[in-house]
């Protein structure tokens, strides 16, 4: 029978038999030089005689079978129709190549991941000579991969640590005393041009083929470094900000209430002489202390800003119904001057610094009345819920401790785009129509923050405005300690 001259010239063996007995037709020449036998020689034989424990496999399956040499194959039958017989094509390929390319392919793999790594992977020998290192570890120190191959590690080591190395390594020989190994730390490395620099790096011993190797994973922390250094000079210059503002505050409290209080006092003195004075010298000196008074609202909300910015009192139970009670009675004049309407809901008990929640809710109540409309009398609804919504300042809360305020008013309002700016210090959009140094509301978001939660606004200009206040119903525990 002839057979196909494209089954001869494949690279792998081909056999082709047929029948029940699996009587061999032919076989290419791959097969006969795998097998070691003349070429033609097979033609008769039964396929089961050339291997051992042979047992027929399904069509179209793959199976592995030892030669009567002792050779394994890998048998791939498949079988092929003819005119008037089956024929069955047997691929016969050397198990050990297929084992040895197997190996071969999965190690490519391997190493491919290894080059490709973000972080710089080094192995070496118990001697702490460099086996192999990734495309990542070389770059990291600035060096070409055969230039560290072969070489001892401490190469990649600052002193002490290069001179330390030799004495590390066979203390561990002796005593198997671990420093490093399977313990990541914080380490210094150098960079071929001597500039050292932090990695944290992992070593993990193995074992392969009796020969014991050491894996060192390393990842560079040069950027994670100059990020804690930039919150740590951050932190220094917040605080040196904050001893500032509270020497501003005693300044502000001493050197500078007190010529304002004698400013104020020679100005009363004139005031009941103003008799004697020209029309334009009373109207200067109206201007005088109405200037002085105002220097001494803002002196006054200062302190009280820069007092909420510097101390931190410790949180307790607060009774919000009763807290909005006392402000209610403190207003009483402005409420029944003004013919406003202050509607409160039920709310709730907190855990908070009870002084700081009572200037919170009556500069919201304070600024809902002043920024009322001239025709209509301002009416003033709080109300509390208890909902999924988070403190922007503080994520930590959960929505369940989070109790979400309501201010709501019907006054002037203004354009949704100063949102943002209305909680900045000293900022004031109504120019001097309104009375105030602009500081109320930076008060309000400074309280807020330092409770773990947030103020936030919603308003349309000559409709209204919302101040929505965040609060956790219970504080973290490392708070009120």
């Amino acid at each position: 029978m002839n057979i196909d001259q494209a089954y001869r010239h494949l690279p792998v063996g081909i056999i082709l038999v047929k029948g029940s007995n699996l009587e061999i037709v032919d076989a290419n020449q791959k097969f006969y030089e795998k097998v070691g036998l003349l070429e033609g020689s097979l033609t008769g034989t039964l396929l089961p005689e050339l291997f051992q424990d042979f047992i027929v496999p399904e069509i179209n399956t793959n199976a592995v079978f030892t030669l009567v040499s002792g050779e394994r194959f890998m048998l791939i039958i498949t079988e092929v129709p003819k005119e008037d017989y089956k024929l069955v094509v047997v691929q016969a390929q050397s198990f050990e190549s297929l084992l040895k390319a197997e190996i071969e392919d999965k190690e490519s793999r391997l190493q491919a991941i290894i080059n490709t790594a973000a972080d710089g992977i080094i192995t070496m020998n118990r001697m702490g000579i460099v086996e192999t290192i990734n495309f990542a570890a070389a770059k990291l120190f600035g060096y070409n991969v055969d230039e560290v191959i072969g070489q001892n590690i401490k190469m990649l080591m600052p002193e002490p640590y290069h001179s330390n190395h030799d004495e590390y390594l066979e203390n561990y020989k002796e005593t198997g005393d671990q420093k490093i190994i399977g313990i990541g730390r914080e380490v210094i490395a150098k960079k071929k041009d001597g500039t050292r620099f932090p990695i944290h790096l992992s070593i993990s011993e193995s074992i392969l083929h009796d020969h014991i190797i050491y894996t060192g994973i390393l990842h560079d922390m040069t950027a994670q470094k100059n990020a804690e250094e930039k919150v740590r000079r951050y932190a220094m210059e917040l605080e040196r900000s904050n001893s500032e503002l509270q020497d501003f505050a005693y300044v502000s409290s001493h050197d500078l209430q007190e010529p304002l209080r004698k400013i104020r006092a020679f100005g009363d003195r004139l005031k009941r002489e103003s008799a004697r004075l020209s029309e334009r010298g009373a109207n200067y000196l109206e201007r005088m202390v109405y200037a002085a008074d105002r220097m001494q609202n803002l002196i006054d909300d200062l302190l009280s800003f820069s007092r909420i910015s510097t101390h931190t009192k410790t949180f307790q139970l607060v009774d919000l119904n009763a807290v909005l009670k006392d402000i209610m009675v403190d207003l009483d004049y402005l409420v029944d001057s003004t013919k406003a309407t202050v509607e409160i809901g039920n709310l709730p008990f907190i855990e908070a610094e009870p002084v700081q929640m009572r200037q919170l809710f009556q500069n919201l109540i304070s600024n809902a009345i002043k920024f009322r409309k001239d025709t209509i009398p301002p009416i003033i609804r709080i109300h509390a819920v208890i909902e999924p919504r988070k403190s922007k300042s503080d994520t930590t809360v959960s929505a369940e401790n989070l109790v979400t305020i309501y201010v709501e008013d019907n006054g002037i309002g203004f354009e949704e785009q100063y949102k943002d700016k209305i909680f900045q210090i000293f900022q004031r959009l109504e120019g001097r129509k309104y009375e105030g140094s602009g500081i109320g509301l930076a008060i309000c978001k400074r309280i807020t923050a330092l409770h773990g939660g947030d103020i936030d606004v919603e308003t349309s200009l000559n409709i209204g405005t919302t101040f929505i206040v965040s609060l956790p119903i219970n504080q973290p525990k490392m708070k009120s300690d």
